[in-house]
């Protein structure tokens, strides 16, 4: 499916559902900045996609503030206090009540109000409390994912009744969310993180075997940061700091300009291969470094060096991994006054946990701990684990500031990278970069790699442990992006993978 680009000057929004792309445009038209908007698209995106995210998962933002102040936040919450640490590391859990952190969503949005918002906290939310008490209609995207959650989540009590009916064009309503966000717009995060409905949250949480106490909840703060960097063929990257795997994505992109493998044409299959390849080592360090910056101090300078890189590249894998693409959505927002803001948000695996309380899902973020004892993302009380959610940002003097996200889980890194290099080292328009087949390395075993190539990318060459998949399968990403141009004009992309939505005002 071909991709266009949503031009403008006054703003716009690019989405993975087309209500929450008309709220965000409705705020815009309001006089609201992409703040304002940020948030009303985020809490609608809770309602209509709760397998990808809710306020019981996190979020990060990355944005430029008045057209050049760079401004992030990690909105990612901590494990619970009492954590069982050898029972999470016996069991190695990837779902169920040891999984669950502290939401961070809400705090995320009460940050983005107070701080760089134009509007009150009610007006923002007033249409996603309207969606979760009187109603919606259940889209494509969401009766898929209840379809393939059935097999893992059908024996969830909670889930099962809250989501388990749903099919393509149900008729679904949140009334105990419509209520949470009611009293959110009414008295803020407080409400949810230090009242009785957290009360009744931590309560219901328990008795699913959950650790998380009210003084979890009420101790929770996100945290401003400050984007890491580095330099790639005449442009400045930015991404989000650990504990984060946006350094991840950086490495990747150096990677291959010191190995000067952007130079090979786009559907060579060398180039392909030796992308993998790059890949493997760079992941292999994010499980090495990335960690709660509270407990280890990441060396990000390093690890993105030339120096480092060149010697990193030559050293040969002698572990295994396999990637996930798990679930989230992406979705980026511009404004007339110079904003451009990109928002991620997480329940991890497709509906989180499987813990359902008061119409919320809540995250499986906890599985991003580390397996074992004794490494920086091993599991602790109160600490934050490896988080998959990163966002891109790529400025230059003369073509501008691309803003690039997607869902994708283990894969972002990967995804990042090649919709940048398509736009950087091929040239392509930002529409023909989200369009263009992909490949995806999914996991390696010492010498033996298996990936997925979508239809498009000429890999005759590569050896047989590449399985075709159709072109644009969501299975590879899905990536929504934007560009601000340096004559001020906008441009907004919405990958058919997800079905999602751009739209511009002009």
């Amino acid at each position: 499916m071909p991709v266009y680009a949503a031009l403008g000057t006054e703003g716009g929004v690019a989405s993975q559902a087309h209500l929450a792309t008309i709220e965000g445009l409705k705020i815009l038209e309001k006089g609201g900045n992409a703040f304002d908007a940020a948030v009303t698209i985020s809490s609608i995106l809770t309602v209509m996609l709760p397998n990808t995210s809710s306020v019981g998962g996190d979020g990060f933002l990355l944005a430029l503030h008045s057209g050049s102040k760079l401004t992030a936040y990690n909105g990612s919450g901590r494990s619970p206090q009492n954590l069982p640490v050898e029972g999470y590391l016996t069991e190695k859990p990837a779902r169920g009540p040891l999984t669950v952190t502290v939401p961070g969503l809400v705090d995320l949005w009460e940050w983005i109000n107070e701080n760089y918002g134009s509007m009150d906290i009610g007006q923002v939310l007033n249409r996603a409390i309207s969606l979760a008490k009187n109603g919606f209609y259940v889209q494509e995207s969401l009766a898929r994912a209840v379809e393939s959650a059935q097999p893992v989540l059908a024996k969830c009590e909670g889930w099962s009744k809250v989501f388990g009916w749903m099919k393509t064009g149900s008729w679904a309503r949140f009334p105990k969310l419509a209520r949470i966000y009611t009293a959110v717009a009414k008295r803020g995060a407080v409400s949810f993180y230090r009242s009785r409905l957290t009360e009744e949250i931590v309560e219901e949480l328990k008795k699913q075997g959950v650790p998380l106490t009210y003084e979890d909840f009420a101790e929770h703060r996100g945290e401003a940061v400050t984007p890491i960097k580095c330099e790639y063929n005449g442009h400045e990257l930015y991404e989000l700091p650990p504990n984060t795997q946006g350094l991840s994505t950086l490495q990747l992109l150096k990677a291959v300009e010191v190995t000067e493998l952007y130079k090979l044409p786009f559907g060579s299959p060398k180039r392909v291969e030796d992308f993998f390849r790059l890949a493997i080592g760079i992941y292999e360090d994010r499980d090495r470094y990335v960690a709660d910056p509270n407990y280890f101090k990441t060396p990000v300078d390093e690890l993105l060096s030339s120096a480092y890189l060149k010697e990193r590249v030559c050293s040969k894998s002698s572990s295994r991994g396999v990637l996930s693409p798990n679930d989230t959505t992406f979705f980026v927002v511009a404004d007339r006054y110079g904003n451009l803001v990109g928002f991620i948000q997480s329940v991890f695996h497709g509906f989180g946990s499987g813990i359902v309380v008061h119409d919320i899902p809540f995250q499986s973020r906890g599985a991003g701990f580390a397996k074992s004892p004794g490494l920086p993302n091993s599991p602790a009380p109160r600490k934050r684990p490896l988080h998959t959610l990163s966002i891109l940002l790529a400025r230059h003097d003369d073509q501008g500031d691309n803003l690039i996200g997607c869902a994708g889980g283990d894969l972002r890194p990967q995804i990042h990278a090649e919709i940048f290099m398509n736009v950087v080292d091929y040239s392509m328009p930002l529409s023909k970069a989200l369009e263009a087949p992909r490949y995806i390395l999914t996991s390696w075993q010492k010498s033996h790699l298996k990936a997925i190539v979508e239809e498009g990318v000429w890999a005759s060459g590569l050896p047989g442990w590449t399985s075709k998949i159709r072109y644009q399968s969501p299975s590879t990403g899905i990536v929504q992006a934007a560009r601000r141009r340096r004559d001020g004009v906008l441009e907004f992309v919405a990958d058919p993978r997800g079905g999602g939505v751009a739209a511009s005002l002009l």
